[in-house]
């Protein structure tokens, strides 16, 4: 994502956040760059140590002095300086003290340069724009004290080349040449590092800041598909009902916080019992919707005096209006029961297992369209009958308990469940 200095709100030169993200960035960079510049400091550390093998080549007359700058002053300060890193008020004077850092080993060069002779003292410089690079890149200084470090070192450099180190002019300009080169690109370096990392760090206040609202409306949506699914279950009949001569248990566990399945079941005149079972296509809140419309408009068909066949087909045209727009439908099927003898209609759903006192199960294959479509009101519904004994058992369910699933995704089936019927 591209921002601009004026989205992320940073001064274009300092690159300071302009608002309150400043010090947590700085708290955020010092735990993210501490251990980068641990390393930077024991490699420089081993490179600084490693380059007396050069003053012994090239300078030997003076190298016992070189030797001293090298070994008995810069590299103790970097040892120093690294278990310094470990102080636990470290963060508050890292950059200051990093300029420092910088300015001791790059001094130490100049120095050098000035001790050193002809021709060795004309290939120092070349450690300067180690030092350079090393202080831009590697040691996590940030932008405007690197800028600092390392024009100080540019200045005193000058100085020295000009006013100590004899130089011939030739090499003194090439010298400064590739010099100041390597200062300006460690400048532009060390800039586009640091805006990248504060850019960086203002992407991810912005996801953290979306990721709460997000979470926020998560639970709010939670708490109301919880508040819907109580609402949803209270519209459901009680669970248990006991009659003369009859048992009704009922179950109903959505496999999402809402859902489509349902059941009903009202006591009709002349000792007759009719019950439901009920399924919506698709999940979630349409079909919740659309659970409550077929619900209400069943129950509503008790008003009238309508045969199963004739109160199936009343509710396909009155769903119409409902499941049109969504191009749903709800698989229902419903039970007359009176006198011991059980009336079964079918649209779409799982015909009822009548498991017999004897332990026989019998599952009767009555089929019709599923409600919504107005294709079973124009062909009409099939209904048939079955004698029923005392003891007798009839199972309804929806296609929930058929195509759950175990660890292996091996679905229950119809064959298992009339095995688990019949045990």
């Amino acid at each position: 994502m591209k921002a601009s200095f004026k989205e992320l709100a940073i001064h274009p030169l300092t690159l300071r956040f302009q608002n309150d993200l400043e010090k947590t960035f700085l708290e955020d960079y010092f735990l993210k760059s501490i251990n980068q510049l641990r390393f930077s400091i024991v490699l420089g550390i081993l490179l600084y140590a490693l380059f007396g093998i050069l003053d012994f080549l090239l300078i030997p007359e003076v190298k016992e002095s070189i030797w001293f700058i090298r070994y008995a002053i810069v590299c103790p300060y970097l040892i120093l300086y690294f278990f310094l890193t470990y102080h636990r008020k470290f963060n508050k004077i890292m950059q200051p003290s990093l300029v420092l850092t910088v300015l001791v080993t790059g001094f130490g060069i100049i120095a050098m340069s000035v001790i050193a002779y002809p021709p060795g003292s004309y290939y120092y410089y070349a450690g300067l724009i180690l030092v350079l690079m090393w202080g831009y890149t590697f040691t996590a200084s940030r932008f405007i004290y690197a800028t600092l470090a390392g024009w100080l070192l540019v200045a005193a450099y000058e100085f020295a080349a000009f006013f100590w180190i004899v130089t011939p002019l030739p090499v003194l300009i090439s010298n400064n040449f590739f010099f100041l080169s390597a200062n300006l690109i460690g400048m532009l370096a060390c800039y586009l590092i640091e805006y990248y990392k504060r850019r960086d760090f203002w992407q991810r206040c912005l996801l953290d800041v979306e990721r709460t609202k997000s979470e926020s409306m998560l639970q709010a949506i939670q708490s109301e598909l919880a508040l819907a699914s109580k609402i949803q279950s209270s519209l459901l009949p009680p669970a248990t009902c006991n009659l003369p001569g009859l048992e009704l248990i009922c179950f109903s566990k959505p496999s999402e916080e809402i859902g489509g399945d349902f059941y009903s079941y009202h006591v009709v005149e002349d000792n007759c019992f009719a019950l439901a079972m009920g399924d919506v296509s698709g999940n979630g809140i349409p079909a919740a919707l659309l659970m409550v419309a077929c619900l209400s408009l069943f129950d509503s068909t008790f008003s009238l005096n309508l045969s199963p066949s004739e109160r199936l087909m009343r509710l396909d045209l009155e769903l119409m209006p409902y499941t049109e727009p969504q191009n749903q439908n709800c698989a229902f099927c419903y039970l007359e029961l009176s006198q011991r003898q059980l009336q079964i209609v079918n649209a779409g759903g799982i015909p009822p297992f009548i498991r017999h006192a004897n332990g026989c199960v019998e599952w009767p294959r009555v089929s019709g369209f599923p409600l919504g479509y107005g294709l079973g009101a124009q062909s009409g519904f099939q209904s048939i009958q079955m004698p029923l004994s005392e003891g007798d058992q009839i199972i309804l369910v929806s296609d929930g308990i058929v195509e759950s699933t175990n660890n292996d995704n091996l679905m229950f089936g119809f064959e298992r469940l009339e095995q688990t019927i019949a045990s």
